[in-house]
């Protein structure tokens, strides 16, 4: 090989490992981000909750941001201050529906991201004693010799010294500071990492108080686990130490714009603006978006947010309190990846699915030009070029009129975008509620971009723009299959149909839930609740009944919600033992599983010898059982109507494909479980089959 050979060799290489290093801070990253939480959350994101609610999610953002998801022995916790990591069982659900809920959101091609806690880490009885854990054949395990000798333990009596080396970053009153100097506590992070991404699901991750250690730490971890997206929190209004973080992980992440959400609070505040604090002078001379976003060398690795958990508490002296829906519009048309927080996409999410289509037809990115064309106190306007035209965003009270070529998009009060794409987009579109199991009527709201006629069907046939036109809310009042597509007259291009099963069923009177108790209890209880109002009396409940077949159980009565939560207990006044919280809407069978953290993990299985009749079980077939995905079946006369539900009695997104007197369906894109397959008839009757899927 010639010497000019082998220089052109080493500039590749020399190339591909500068795009490795900066492979979880992606280039021209064009993702949208939801931050799925907020602080006290539990009901809003709980797992099987926010299962429910993938199919709005998914077409309207790339990146789903889940809270800490490590037991932390507590049923009110937000998860930072973790006892176990290899354990999911938290208080937003148990691991199966975590699990269940990346399924589902993976198969509609939308990236989970993982809070990952590993600044600090509680003990499980005490300060400092961290339980031994194991993964794929290796055991982890830390002591008081990974544990910051600059801890607070080392002031506290009776508790084991702290004999790590000293902080690398800041110090965190409430857990233990972990070591990162030390190899063992570095090998169990990864460890940790691994598993959320290889037995999880979890495309990327977010990093908690990343100015409790040092940033290379997180080049080394990435590195380590691999990733699609890293994302970290260096909560910090500082340009030059939020850049200063970047650079110490080897650009090897993002991190929060907090300059940009500082920023954004100087310059719009409840009945006031200062537009003008939008502006930073890129090198001293050019006006470009404040915050990270203003820069080249940092643009890419800058996710802007207007409120995060921490902010959005109330009295939080940092909470954003000016025209929300107007912030985001200034995040949209800026540089950067842009997070929205769920508790504002509950309040304006019209405007901004609106916002994000926009963003999205143009294919703005994180590294997008930015002209500042006006600012002054009541405006702020901007020109951003992305991948398919440009994007001009205007905020604030003061007149703007947008050159004759550029399109509104929408407007609300004090912001409009335009655009001008280069290339057709086809519309897009969002419905709400997403299909599932319903006890009452739903009405289904369904919004496209601006310019674009909405269409539907409710016989299961593929709508056109011949189909009934959508003018109001779809009441669906009994059990249907909705197809929708979006039509753009000017362009006459679709949107990607969206196709949604709603099952409306009446509400049962009673739920048999049945458990097969651990070796060692000699008796069972079952404590039940909906919301805050339980179902079995006081806790710890009311004693079960033990069956022939070695489970024991219970009818519980009294609901007008599902589903219901369920913990099983050995009913002892002293030492104590349960189950981690379960949950059910239908009547459902448990076997007791390894005992974690002081509770038993639960394992759903198929009830023996119970459930529904099935008048055609010696008729019809389901094969092959147990499938790897693809699953065939047969029917006869009017048992057409197809659905799938899981073991937790959530109706599950998968389309039936016929072919004369058999059926088809793909369970590839679901974790590995026990599925209920129903086919039901005109007359009410139905048939149902078990299918193991692995």
């Amino acid at each position: 090989m010639n010497r000019i050979s082998i220089f052109l060799l080493l500039l590749t290489l020399l190339s591909l490992g500068k795009q490795t290093l900066r492979a979880q801070a992606p280039a021209q990253c064009q993702d949208v981000m939801l931050q799925a939480f907020y602080w006290d959350s539990y009901t809003d994101s709980k797992w099987t909750t926010l299962t429910t609610r993938a199919g709005e999610f998914a077409p309207i953002y790339s990146l789903v941001w889940l809270p800490p998801s490590g037991n932390c022995q507590s049923s009110n916790s937000m998860g930072y201050a973790p006892v176990w990591w290899f354990d999911q069982n938290s208080a937003f659900g148990s691991a199966d529906e975590l699990k269940a809920l990346i399924a589902s959101l993976t198969s509609r091609g939308t990236k989970t991201i993982a809070d990952v806690v590993v600044n600090h880490r509680s003990g499980a009885t005490n300060w400092t004693d961290f339980p031994t854990e194991t993964y794929n054949g290796v055991t982890y395990s830390m002591g008081p010799a990974q544990i910051c000798n600059t801890d607070e333990v080392k002031n506290q009596p009776g508790q084991a010294q702290p004999t790590g080396a000293p902080d690398t970053g800041d110090d965190f009153n409430g857990s233990r500071d972990l070591d990162h100097l030390s190899t063992i506590v570095r090998n169990n992070i990864k460890g940790y990492m691994q598993f959320l991404k290889n037995e999880m699901g979890y495309a990327g991750w977010r990093y908690d108080m990343t100015k409790g250690y040092s940033a290379s730490f997180v080049n080394e971890y990435n590195n380590a686990a691999g990733a699609y997206f890293s994302v970290g929190e260096y909560f910090d209004g500082s340009y030059d130490a939020c850049k200063a973080w970047i650079n110490g992980c080897s650009n090897n992440s993002t991190t929060f714009d907090f300059p940009e959400k500082f920023a954004l609070n100087t310059a719009m505040w409840s009945g006031g603006m200062d537009l003008t604090k939008l502006v930073w002078l890129m090198n001293g001379t050019t006006p470009q978006p404040a915050g990270l976003i203003h820069h080249p060398d940092t643009k890419r690795y800058a996710v802007t947010f207007v409120d995060n958990h921490d902010t959005y508490v109330t009295g939080n002296a940092n909470r954003f309190n000016g025209n929300v829906p107007a912030a985001y519009a200034f995040l949209m048309g800026s540089p950067g990846v842009p997070c929205v927080l769920l508790a504002h996409w509950n309040l304006y999410k019209t405007a901004i699915f609106q916002m994000i289509a926009a963003r999205r037809a143009v294919q703005l990115h994180s590294e997008s030009n930015v002209v500042v064309n006006q600012y002054a106190a009541n405006i702020y306007v901007s020109t951003a070029t992305g991948l398919n035209g440009s994007m001009i965003v205007k905020v604030g009270s003061g007149n703007y009129t947008a050159p004759s070529d550029y399109t509104l998009a929408t407007s609300g009060t004090d912001y409009a975008i335009w655009t001008k794409t280069t290339n057709p987009v086809a519309p897009s579109m969002m419905l709400a509620p997403s299909g599932g199991t319903y006890y009452s009527t739903q009405s289904v709201a369904v919004t496209a971009t601006t310019g674009a006629q909405i269409y539907y069907t409710t016989n299961n046939t593929a709508p056109t723009n011949a189909s009934t036109l959508y003018t109001a809310p779809i009441v669906v009042s009994s059990s249907k299959t909705l197809r929708v597509i979006a039509y753009d007259p000017v362009t006459h291009l679709y949107s990607p149909e969206k196709s949604e099963t709603y099952t409306i069923s009446s509400m049962p009177g009673s739920i048999k839930v049945r458990f097969k108790v651990p070796t060692g209890w000699t008796s069972c209880k079952v404590y039940s609740w909906v919301g805050s109002t339980p179902l079995s009396g006081a806790w710890p409940g009311t004693s079960m009944t033990l069956g022939s077949d070695g489970y024991y159980s219970y009818d519980i009565t009294g609901f007008t919600s599902l589903p219901i939560g369920v913990v099983f207990n050995n009913g002892s006044t002293s030492a104590n033992q349960q189950t981690v919280d379960l949950s059910t809407a239908t009547d459902k069978c448990w076997d007791a599983g390894t005992l974690s953290a002081g509770k038993y993990t639960a394992n759903e299985v198929a009830c023996p010898n119970v459930g529904m009749e099935d008048p055609l079980s010696s008729s019809w077939s389901v094969y092959p059982n147990p499938t790897k995905g693809l699953v065939y079946f047969n029917f006869f006369g009017d048992f057409r109507n197809v659905s799938i539900t899981s073991v937790l009695g959530r109706a599950v997104a998968v389309k039936p494909i016929w072919n004369l007197e058999t059926c088809q369906v793909d369970l590839s894109g679901l974790p590995s479980g026990v599925y209920y397959l129903t086919l039901s008839g005109p007359d009410g009757k139905k048939v149902t089959k078990a299918i193991l899927k692995y």
